[in-house]
């Protein structure tokens, strides 16, 4: 990577001072809620409201324009009508401005005198050293630096970081780490990417050490040699998960409507995913739920899975669906099943695998259980379904106590066999035996085609970084 743009990058994720140019008072327009989110957000560095017509803004002082701020400026964050946009890229280059992010549409999106303007600006800027997102995009949210343009509450905190080519699913983002308590590391929205492109952002995310698992929505990767080449890097460190959207005529006319995307052959486009070891995959919020697991679980050594449930039709759906994704559910030794049945009452179902322990003598059992299943060497990953539990008035201390324990044992599987643990509950995700688990950062869903899901992303990566060691 360039080391201006790496520069610049480094300026819109980590800014140590921010001028928000077109910052307002009037709740109507898009400045107030830019200002707003940056306040609510955290923000603790320097923050310069430009607006020649107000002397303040939401409370903190404003300047006419950016040549009028007093003192250095890291980012600059554009929310001024189209027609002012390039005036203020000038001001920014005179004031040697390091990064900026220009929300404004109205240009390669909407016309050919758009985009010519564009590309101009682009040049320009970029010769300068400042390289800015967008234009047409909704920005940023960095979790170091508390910097957010998009959300109007604040995701949890965390190593995922999503790069996107739609502003938009950046709600799509929100909403699962609202469902699930997914931490979020930063987000990119492109927009039409005069500046900095899709490509350039997983880059920088491969590098950053704060990112653990890099999620990418793609309309168009632009060049695809270079995406080719920066997925093949980026995958052998961390994960890369892509879903790329404009795969059908009636999608691909949206695309290009929505940021002037050129899309390509999808078959290509999955060969490169294939070749280069990112993992593509076909429904949007299933992938944060594969990048959670990614994040903190071990990866397995192969691709044998053992279910442990409870629930004989939870058994039979799982193993339908690890099935289907190509996740073996080897049978259990002998050995095993005799010491599995040591735990379990006399009519208990054979404990195969999946391994149905709706039999088992006692809650404590289902942790000898999968303490016997993690022993075994042909298995590489558990499912299981925990019973959580819920506290109320009325129960008892010892089985409070009891049920902590219990959750403490099992989350603490992975760290003591170094084999990812899923699971999954059918009632809701609360409650304190969960935050045990959570805790842990044990995943947890409420059907065994997420768990399925989940465990695929694993063995996938797992796969990957074998092919590629």
């Amino acid at each position: 990577m360039d080391d201006r743009m790496k520069q610049s990058l480094d300026a819109i994720f980590r800014p140590r001072s921010v001028a928000i140019v077109g910052a307002s008072n009037n709740r109507e327009r898009w400045g107030y809620g830019t200002m707003l989110n940056m306040l609510e957000a955290g923000y603790r560095d320097t923050l310069y409201p430009v607006n020649p017509n107000e002397q303040q803004v939401q409370g903190v002082r404003c300047y006419p324009s950016i040549s009028d701020v007093p003192g250095e400026i890291d980012l600059a964050v554009i929310v001024v009508n189209a027609a002012a946009v390039p005036v203020v890229i000038r001001e920014c280059i005179r004031k040697k401005v390091k990064g900026g992010i220009v929300i404004t549409a109205g240009f390669a999106e909407v016309s050919t005198e758009g985009a010519e303007l564009q590309k101009s600006l682009a040049e320009e800027a970029k010769q300068a050293g400042f390289y800015f997102v967008g234009p047409n995009c909704w920005g940023i949210w960095s979790s170091e630096a508390n910097v957010n343009t998009l959300f109007w509450d604040l995701p949890p905190k965390g190593p995922i970081s999503f790069v996107s080519q739609s502003g938009s699913l950046g709600e799509y983002l929100y909403i699962a780490t609202q469902r699930c308590g997914y931490g979020i590391d930063k987000f990119a929205s492109c927009g039409n990417q005069a500046c900095i492109t899709f490509n350039d952002f997983l880059e920088y995310l491969g590098d950053d050490l704060a990112t653990r698992v890099v999620i990418g929505y793609v309309e168009d990767v632009g060049d695809g040699r270079r995406f080719l080449e920066i997925a093949r890097r980026v995958s052998a460190e961390k994960p890369l998960l892509i879903y790329k959207a404009g795969t059908t005529r009636a999608a691909a006319r949206a695309a290009r409507s929505h940021t002037a995307a050129l899309v390509g052959n999808d078959s290509i486009f999955d060969a490169a995913c294939r070749q280069a070891g990112a993992i593509r995959w076909h429904d949007f919020m299933e992938i944060f739920d594969m990048a959670e697991a990614l994040c903190y679980q071990p990866l397995p050594r192969g691709n044998r899975v053992a279910v442990v449930s409870s629930a004989g039709g939870f058994c039979v759906t799982a193993a339908e669906a690890c099935s289907r994704m190509g996740i073996e559910l080897p049978e259990m030794s002998d050995e095993a099943q005799a010491m599995l049945r040591g735990h379990m009452r006399g009519f208990a179902p054979p404990p195969v695998n999946p391994i149905d322990c709706i039999a088992r003598k006692s809650n404590e059992s289902y942790i000898d259980i999968l303490d016997v299943v993690a022993r075994q060497d042909y298995i590489d990953g558990i499912i299981a379904t925990p019973h959580l539990g819920r506290f109320s008035r009325t129960t008892k201390p010892e089985d409070m106590i009891r049920r902590i324990k219990l959750a403490e044992s099992i989350s603490s599987i992975p760290e003591r066999y170094g084999k990812p643990l899923v699971c999954a509950n059918e009632h809701e995700l609360k409650g304190p035996v969960y935050e045990i688990y959570k805790s842990k950062h044990i995943p947890f869903f409420d059907n065994p085609g997420d768990c399925a899901k989940a465990m695929y992303a694993l063995v996938k990566y797992s796969e990957i970084r074998r092919r590629k060691a």
